[in-house]
């Protein structure tokens, strides 16, 4: 027991060390965290009116534990299968495993150790939906001490049982599958599947939009007083133990289900224990195991003539590609955004008079709109935000490479482009086929937002060679708890946010071609001296970046 606390507290204190962070990065994080606080506040009112809105129609039926229940459902669900990418990548594929397989440790106790930092992951999520659901039906229900206290507890050991259930999951699927010759393609399956999870449930949602109807399914299934709550937590005994030991009108029935939800509790947690002491060694071992079956080919018939630009470029996007966290971050994040409102828009009734009523805007109007929402969109890439820390300690490589610095910058610079120029073809797609817009308007805002592209990428660059992240044993750590990737979106919003405004308010550009001139002349100048400002810093930071 003392080596298993010893291993996690010095996991914990790698996770945590200030070791090497400036005061930069801790205004980074303060400054993040004020942006926050606006969110959660929307997010704050959004639940308390939904909550006191539920309460005042369930609590004469006496089922407003329903209310309870169904979010402890939700939060399950959704730490069940969001776990599964942080568990992997910290199990199995981490850096340092094969550091810590040589330490007198049991299986057991390096999976308690390096379930930090899914752990983090998943308390985070569950402070963000079940403590204000907790706080709120405290509120409207006059909970006292004691649901206080069953709520802290709640809060505390809730979350563990979804993530034993998706940590045993994994371990069997690692001990038995052959994953030696499919690590990435692993981690890459896994989170997409979240992903596609998420975006599944929102369209479900908006399938079934009817409120009519929902409120009359509603009403019949709270009609149905029989095992009731039972019926709706059979399938998670947790959190009917824990939505019953809420319930304090009679403390020792309270009191038995929190000693219920604590028992079950515990005794996931001891299956969590044998399941990592006899499954998680032989899975680590498997994928240190080489593949089989590979061909080798003749490297000649491989090779060809191609510029140093090119090449450097195809290496970063083969970079991005076959690596999981990198492609989940660099391109599946920045296609949600078109991608999920091009499903909505697909599957909207009402799209046909959105079309119509769009033809009676001003096309100076539509052009400013959809370029500023294109800046939102591709603001939000990570790829040139991270081109620099991606490399990792091996940036050191580089210097050693006969390789000018500024072919470098322009090959990530280039990469970044191209893999935006996917979310601009989807993008394409939703305003050209789907909402219809004008051939004139899009072929102008077509032009803008490719050069659009390019300055985004040159903003993200510049300010990730000022503070890139190179130490780092996961590649997740390149997009965790940065404020580079918003200091970028903060910076192109706010630059042409200003002109957008200014262009649609000023009385004398009325016309859609004046405003693409504009438009087109501070894009160009942008690109002119932020790209000019990029060479010289990259000549003269270029030796000094492992440094930082």
């Amino acid at each position: 027991m003392n080596k298993t606390l010893l291993l996690f507290k010095t996991m914990v204190k790698m996770h945590f060390s200030m070791v090497g962070k400036d005061e930069k990065f801790k205004f980074n994080v303060f400054i993040i965290s004020i942006a926050l606080i606006p969110i959660g506040i929307m997010w704050m009112f959004l639940l308390n009116t939904i909550i006191s809105s539920l309460y005042l129609v369930l609590e004469p039926t006496g089922h407003e534990s329903i209310i309870i229940a169904t979010g402890l459902v939700l939060t399950g669900i959704l730490l069940l299968f969001t776990s599964i990418p942080s568990i992997l990548s910290s199990f199995y594929f981490a850096e340092d495993i094969e550091d810590y397989l040589a330490m007198p440790f049991h299986p057991y106790q390096l999976v308690i150790g390096k379930s930090l930092a899914p752990l983090l992951t998943i308390y985070g999520l569950s402070a963000v939906i079940i403590v204000p659901i907790l706080f709120f039906y405290g509120l409207a229900s006059g909970g006292g001490i004691l649901f206080a206290l069953n709520g802290f507890l709640t809060f505390i050991f809730f979350p563990l049982i979804p993530f034993i259930l998706s940590s045993l999951m994994v371990m069997v699927l690692m001990r038995y599958a052959n994953i030696s010759k499919n690590k990435d393609r692993t981690k890459l399956v896994a989170g997409m599947f979240s992903l596609f999870l998420i975006v599944g449930f929102n369209v479900i949602i908006r399938l079934n939009q009817d409120t009519e109807q929902l409120s009359q399914g509603f009403a019949t299934w709270v009609e149905q007083q029989d095992q009731l709550l039972w019926n709706f937590t059979k399938f998670l005994p947790n959190v009917y133990a824990a939505t019953n030991a809420l319930e304090v009108e009679v403390w020792w029935h309270s009191i038995l289900f929190l000693i219920l939800f604590l028992l079950i509790t515990v005794i996931a947690m001891a299956l969590f224990i044998v399941f990592g002491q006899r499954f998680y060694y032989q899975g680590v071992l498997g994928i240190a195991g080489g593949g089989k079956g590979k061909k080798v080919a003749n490297i000649e018939t491989r090779t060809s003539s191609r510029s140093i630009l090119w090449s450097y470029t195809i290496k970063e996007l083969k970079t991005i590609i076959r690596t999981p966290a990198f492609f989940m971050n660099c391109v599946i994040n920045s296609l949600f955004a078109p991608f999920f409102i091009f499903i909505m828009m697909f599957i909207d009734e009402n799209i046909g008079a959105m079309a119509d009523t769009l033809q009676s805007i001003a096309p100076k109007s539509i052009l400013l709109a959809m370029f500023l929402f294109s800046l939102f969109v591709l603001g939000t890439n990570a790829t040139a935000t991270s081109s620099i820390s991606r490399e990792g300690t091996n940036w050191f490589t580089n210097l050693y490479m006969p390789i000018q610095p500024k072919t470098i910058l322009y090959g990530k610079l280039l990469a970044a482009w191209i893999v935006e120029f996917v979310s601009i073809v989807l993008l394409l797609i939703l305003f050209g086929f789907v909402i219809n817009v004008p051939i004139i308007v899009l072929l102008l805002w077509l032009i803008l937002v490719i050069g659009g592209s390019w300055i985004s990428n040159l903003i993200g660059v510049y300010i990730d060679i000022y503070n890139p992240k190179l130490n780092w044993n996961d590649e997740q750590q390149v997009f965790k708890s940065r404020f580079a990737p918003l200091l970028s979106l903060l910076i192109l919003f706010f630059g042409f946010g200003t002109l957008v405004l200014s262009l649609w308010f000023l009385p004398f550009v009325t016309n859609v071609w004046i405003t693409f001139l504009i438009l087109s002349i501070v894009i160009g100048a942008s690109i002119y001296f932020t790209q000019r400002k990029l060479i010289q810093t990259v000549h003269n930071q270029f030796m000094y970046i492992m440094e930082k």
